[in-house]
């Protein structure tokens, strides 16, 4: 389960929230009412997930979307076999 904690209660301690982050590895999610907002991770893995920004991450869905609006029709694939004959 993950941890969450008020964005009132980050104010008064962030230091000791970020110690727990870092030292304890913990993943800890910032809510502002019942929202949750912001969520506060260990360099670690941020730089895991983000260390290239210019490659994009797609679900699996998105991919499938991808793959038919790329697929060649048959009858455009008859005509690319005989251009290039």
């Amino acid at each position: 389960m993950q941890q969450s904690i008020s964005m009132l209660d980050f104010r008064k301690s962030p230091g000791e929230t970020i110690n727990e982050v870092f030292y304890n590895k913990k993943k800890i999610i910032l809510e502002r009412g019942k929202k949750q907002m912001a969520v506060v991770v260990p360099i670690g893995l941020f730089q895991k997930l983000f260390q290239d920004e210019d490659v994009e991450m797609y679900s699996n869905e998105r991919l499938r979307e991808f793959e038919k609006e790329d697929k060649i029709t048959d009858r455009l694939s008859i005509k690319l076999k005989k251009l290039l004959k």
